[in-house]
């Protein structure tokens, strides 16, 4: 798994966090899947998501674990309180803003694996812009 409830340590306090989940961590385990599905989301339209999130130990990129880790710990915030943390609203918003501006190219970074094009599109049929047109047929008219 790219990330275990334990090194949440790092961001919040474990004890706090068995608190909240009532020592449940299915409750945790749940959250960094549907985060990660949300980061995929952002991450896929330059990025190799798959090969990002499948990466274990010291190859994880630092910086989409620690964005997802604000994530998470927000989530977790969220689902027992009625007040926002403070600080975890805002480490969630710049994670998100971070994953705005990869997505959007505004913010590009080189240290993560690029997306790979599929080999078999012909070019100019696939994507926003399809080159070429219908066939020609002439007529005697």
């Amino acid at each position: 798994m790219f990330l275990e409830k334990n090194e949440l340590k790092t961001v919040a306090q474990v004890a706090i966090v068995d608190k909240i989940t009532n020592l449940d961590d299915s409750i945790v385990n749940d959250i960094i899947d549907e985060s990660i599905s949300l980061m995929s989301g952002y991450l896929s339209k330059h990025y190799n998501y798959e090969l990002i999130f499948s990466q274990t130990g010291a190859q994880r990129h630092k910086a989409v674990l620690k964005r997802l880790k604000d994530i998470v710990i927000y989530e977790i915030y969220e689902r027992h309180t009625r007040e926002q943390n403070a600080v975890a609203a805002r480490r969630y918003n710049e994670a998100m803003k971070w994953l705005e501006e990869l997505n959007t190219g505004e913010r590009g970074d080189k240290t993560l694996p690029p997306k790979v094009e599929d080999p078999t599109s012909a070019e100019g049929t696939v994507g926003d812009t399809r080159y070429g047109g219908n066939t020609r047929y002439h007529s005697i008219y």
